[in-house]
């Protein structure tokens, strides 16, 4: 859960950029390509925090 609301943040941050960026130079481009980077760093960072925590209650069941 926590992994999917990091994800989804970073996304939302990217695409914002981009719309940012699209009032700047008036072209829908940095809105499609901060999209698709976004949805990668998105997953990334899903993938890292999902594994953060998981790991963590790993550590914790063993000690």
């Amino acid at each position: 859960m926590v992994g999917g609301v990091a994800g989804a943040l970073v996304f939302g941050g990217f695409i914002g950029l981009g719309m940012l960026l699209m009032d700047r130079v008036a072209s829908i481009v940095p809105v499609i390509v901060l999209a698709i980077a976004g949805a990668y760093a998105g997953w990334l960072v899903g993938v890292i925090v999902f594994s953060a925590v998981r790991g963590a209650g790993l550590k914790e069941e063993q000690g």
